[in-house]
């Protein structure tokens, strides 16, 4: 922008700012005649606010017909009418008036805030065009020639191409014209058949041992008994046939006994034959009382079992059979003292004092799996309490003939509990082992592992 464009451009706003302060000028003087004229029409304004009065009182005595006392008895109710219609036209004039000049008022400084606004505006482009003025004085000229760039087509990766769509067709004639000669050829090409010979051997390993069914029995027939004399020549050759066929048999069992399933016999043997003919447990009762056992050691699962499935192992408990696990009828058993919590604290479980039957630790432990619930449910109360709370407990308990707990206290503990472990030994006293006949008193260490769960 030059310096003749600047100051016209000034010129031009000066003018129209000049122009407004002239409208504003006679937009004041305006202001001021509809205030005179304002004023004078609020001199007179109480006397109309008194007429406006008296003619809601007129009318009032209009309608209750007494308008004779107002303006005397020669006036009628037709000139009374007349006459209060007259003072109300006054009134109406007056307030019609009053609001119209206001309203003219309000107009003129409406203009004169758009005036005003406008006003604003112009000096806000004078002060840009200064702004402009300024930078012209401090920029400076780069001139450079032009240079004409070559022609680009305006082409997108997604446009589609002439050369791109001719490469795509190929391929896709080329594809199925692969495809079609596959689809003729291929049916015609026939795979030889596989030979019986050919085909793989299942191994032994993997076949499957089927149980041949038995035919059923013939239907015995009816033959003449032979003479006495005839059985006594045919017994010595029967005798010899049958040995010949048990050899054969027994060869061919051999070598079918060390294939397949078979081959497991002898390991399973020992747990094939364990048929328990008489019953133990609450119903046991001894014949035979031995000298009391010394002390004895049970192959627990955790710490001493056995690495082998040799049947059930009884010499090491004193009792009165070999250790062949072949069966256990007919077995006579002596007292055999117990040793749980002997892990813990290296003691003997107390037993009765003479020979005789006693609880087993199976019945003990299946007593206390059926309460684990209830000890458990005390132990989650006061884990809410305390959400760290673990640890182990070893009661020692009291157990009568008649299955009730006479007797239970608190030998050990690690969980520095006493509210838990007085709650846990009252339960424990409430539990109920069942009765049992010929069974002292036995007094029992038991531990209790108590954790969390996730």
């Amino acid at each position: 922008m030059s310096e003749i464009d600047i100051s016209q451009e000034k010129a031009d706003i000066n003018l129209q700012i000049d122009g407004a302060q002239d409208r504003i000028a006679d937009l004041e003087n305006q202001l001021h005649l509809i205030d005179t004229e304002l004023e004078n029409l609020f001199q007179s304004r109480q006397q109309y606010i008194l007429l406006s009065e008296i003619s809601d009182r007129m009318d009032k005595l209009n309608k209750l017909g007494g308008a004779r006392l107002f303006w005397g008895e020669a006036c009628d109710e037709a000139q009374a009418s007349a006459n209060y219609t007259r003072v109300n036209n006054l009134v109406i004039n007056y307030d019609e008036q009053v609001r119209e000049v206001t309203k003219k008022r309000e107009l003129i400084k409406e203009d004169i805030q758009s005036v005003i606004a406008q006003i604003n505006i112009l000096n806000d482009e004078i002060l840009v065009v200064y702004e402009l003025a300024e930078e012209r004085d401090h920029e400076f000229v780069i001139e450079r020639e032009m240079t004409v760039h070559p022609f680009r087509p305006m082409v997108m990766p997604w446009a589609m191409q002439g050369e791109d769509e001719n490469r795509y067709r190929r391929i896709l004639l080329l594809a199925l014209l692969f495809s079609l000669v596959l689809g003729y050829l291929l049916p015609l090409w026939d795979l030889p058949m596989q030979t019986q010979e050919e085909l793989t051997k299942v191994p032994e390993y993997l076949t499957k041992l089927i149980e041949r069914k038995q035919p059923p029995p013939p239907p015995p027939e009816v033959k003449p008994e032979p003479k006495k004399k005839d059985e006594k020549d045919k017994k010595p050759e029967d005798k010899k046939k049958k040995k010949k066929l048990d050899k054969k048999l027994k060869k061919k069992g051999k070598v079918v006994e060390k294939i397949g399933i078979l081959a497991f016999k002898d390991n399973f043997s020992d747990l094939m034959d364990n048929t328990a003919k008489k019953k133990l447990g609450s119903r046991a009762r001894l014949g035979n009382k031995g000298q009391k056992a010394r002390k004895t050691t049970r192959s627990l699962v955790t710490s001493q079992a056995a690495g082998s499935s040799g049947g059930i192992q009884t010499s090491n408990l004193s009792r009165n059979v070999g250790g062949t696990g072949k069966s256990i009828s007919g077995v006579a058993f002596s007292r055999v003292e117990s040793e749980i919590g002997s892990e813990f604290f290296g003691e003997e479980r107390p037993l009765s004092g003479g020979p005789g039957p006693s609880r087993t630790d199976e019945e003990i432990q299946i007593v206390f799996d059926r309460y684990k619930s209830a000890l458990y449910r005390i132990y989650n109360r006061e884990l809410r309490k305390n959400p760290t709370l673990q640890g182990k407990l070893v009661l020692k308990l009291t157990i009568e003939p008649s299955g009730k707990v006479s007797a239970c206290s608190m030998e050990s503990s690690d969980m520095d509990a006493s509210a838990l472990e007085k709650k846990i030994v009252a339960r424990v006293k409430k539990f109920n082992f069942g009765p049992k006949d010929g069974v002292p008193a036995l007094t029992i260490l038991y531990p209790i592992d108590f954790l969390p769960a996730n």
